[in-house]
């Protein structure tokens, strides 16, 4: 039994695929900060200034946990995909069995695939919004941090497993769904 080819659980998702598959997702994960968008507004203009660590936990609440919820769910739900991935054919199973994942596996994966790097990205937009002249050492020691994490779970689409850290720290694979 061959990683890149054929197992259990189906075909591997060619990368290309799977990139797409993100795309769609963001058409969808974009209409909540579209909404928040305006209530950032009016906080602001009304001269509310919060500290950036109360910025940082909001943005987490309202933005990040439920984004990565949403995901986790309906990767682990009856469909094991987003809407993006049943766009473009494509289903989270677990990297053994070829079986669905629990919501637990789930988070892990996409708390990995998104929280970690979403919340990282906001903390360096915020640092840097908060001390634009003079950034701090360990400000671009986390911006550097987080493009590689960037380029990491890009580029291991491109490995012939095709499994990325967080496909990996999950046991989980994505694979073309088998026709109905």
């Amino acid at each position: 039994m061959s990683t890149s080819s054929s197992f259990n659980g189906g075909t591997p998702a060619p990368a290309w695929r799977r990139i797409t598959a993100w795309l769609i997702d963001w058409l969808w994960i974009l209409i909540l900060p579209l909404l928040l968008v305006p209530v950032g507004v009016v906080v602001y203009s009304a001269g509310l200034r919060l500290p950036v660590p109360l910025w940082n936990l909001i943005s987490f609440l309202f933005l990040i946990a439920p984004v990565t919820l949403w995901c986790a769910r309906r990767e682990s739900g009856r469909f094991q995909a987003t809407p993006g991935k049943r766009a473009r054919g494509l289903i989270v199973v677990d990297a053994r069995s070829g079986g669905p994942i629990g919501f637990g596996r789930a988070l892990l994966r996409n708390t990995a695939k998104i929280a970690l790097p979403w919340q990282l990205g906001h903390t360096v937009a915020y640092g840097f919004a908060a001390e634009a002249r003079n950034p701090s050492g360990s400000l671009m020691v986390l911006t550097i941090t987080v493009y590689v994490i960037m380029f990491a779970w890009l580029g291991a689409l491109f490995l012939p497993s095709g499994r990325t850290p967080y496909d990996l720290l999950a046991g989980t694979r994505v694979v073309r769904a088998h026709a109905p």
